[in-house]
């Protein structure tokens, strides 16, 4: 019911000692799902439940029961509509399955931590889609910082100019976590990564400038503080109707250099730039669905921990809720830090 209902199944199909069990479609109406799946970046794929039981070699299930009675799965993958994936994974964890969240794989920080802790307690692993992590370019950004090309981050922009579902079930906010939580986990999750602190507080605000009421916002902006004092600003733009590629540019300003994000027709690339001149690395191709949904199989079959990847999670939905709180409230929220226990604003 999401494109991750898509993207998902072919990367797990083509991994090595991975099968697809099977599709649970939850009986949905085929014109329901053909709307869910009505974007123009999926025009490759099937749209009605037979064909993709086909192109993805699988048999098709009406619920859940189906799925684990005849399917057998060891995993799961949730990819329903935003407000049932904390029902379906509680499901999933109590018959014994691993469980994967794409995004947003939470609407409160209280939804997420009963997830992990469950799964933690049972010996499961259960992690939230940070699909930020595993992009081509925001890995090679990340690896130039770490070598310290720009020296100490201490201030960057990120944006992403992200499609606006209008019709279906991702307009419909009691079925929908919103734009902040639909988007943010890209780009809220790019700021912490390359800035590489804690986020300290945060100013956000939100205006519907080109949508007509529908949904409420189109367009956010964010002013991060972190506990370094590095500063960050954070754009989703959502009322994006022709290309711009540079709408989803970054850059990180370090006290020995800075960097950019960027494409162009040759593809993605990171541009240094520092006392010795200007460096542009190309990032690689892959696809970042096999990486992550290959990390997650990685953990599962080696027994390795999760709660590195869920204490990230945890922090970015803290992040993202914290805008969108600002946002709503017009009021800063500062994080309470253990190490600092004297701010007097809003803590989150």
């Amino acid at each position: 019911l999401s494109s991750y209902s898509l993207h998902y199944p072919e990367a797990f199909r083509e991994m090595e000692g991975v099968e697809v069990a099977g599709l649970v479609h939850f009986d949905r109406d085929p014109k329901y799902i053909r709307d869910a799946l009505n974007l123009p970046w999926l025009t490759k794929y099937p749209k009605t439940v037979e064909e993709m039981g086909e192109r993805f070699g699988c048999d098709v299930y009406a619920t859940m029961d189906e799925l684990l009675d005849k399917g057998k799965p060891d995993a799961i993958a949730i990819c329903t509509e935003d407000y049932l994936r904390s029902k379906y994974c509680a499901i999933g964890l109590e018959n014994g399955l691993h469980v994967f969240l794409p995004k947003p794989f939470a609407q409160t920080t209280e939804e997420a931590v009963a997830a992990f802790e469950l799964s933690n307690q049972l010996g499961l692993v259960t992690v939230g889609s940070l699909p930020t992590r595993f992009r081509s370019p925001s890995v090679t950004a990340r690896q130039l910082i770490d070598d310290g090309a720009i020296g100490r981050p201490i201030t960057g922009h990120f944006s992403i100019t992200h499609h606006l579902t209008l019709g279906g079930w991702k307009s419909d906010t009691s079925m929908a976590a919103g734009p902040e939580l639909e988007s943010g986990f890209y780009v809220f999750d790019q700021a912490r990564m390359l800035m590489d602190a804690e986020v300290k507080d945060v100013v956000g605000f939100g205006e519907n400038l080109d949508h007509r009421g529908i949904p409420y916002i189109d367009n956010a902006k964010s002013l991060i503080r972190f506990d370094n004092n590095a500063l960050a600003t954070v754009d989703l733009v959502l009322s994006m109707h022709h290309p711009f590629p540079r709408g989803r540019a970054c850059h990180v300003i370090g006290d020995e250099g800075a960097l950019i994000v960027d494409q162009d027709e040759q593809g993605s690339y990171v541009e240094v730039h520092s006392r010795e001149g200007v460096n542009r690395t190309d990032c690689e191709t892959w696809n970042p669905f096999d990486r992550e949904l290959g990390e997650w199989i990685r953990l599962i079959r080696e027994g390795d921990d999760p709660n590195p990847w869920q204490d990230e999670g945890l922090k970015t939905l803290d992040l993202i809720l914290a805008h969108k709180f600002a946002q709503e409230s017009g009021e800063r929220v500062t994080f309470d830090r253990a190490d600092d226990e004297s701010e007097e604003d809003e803590d989150v």
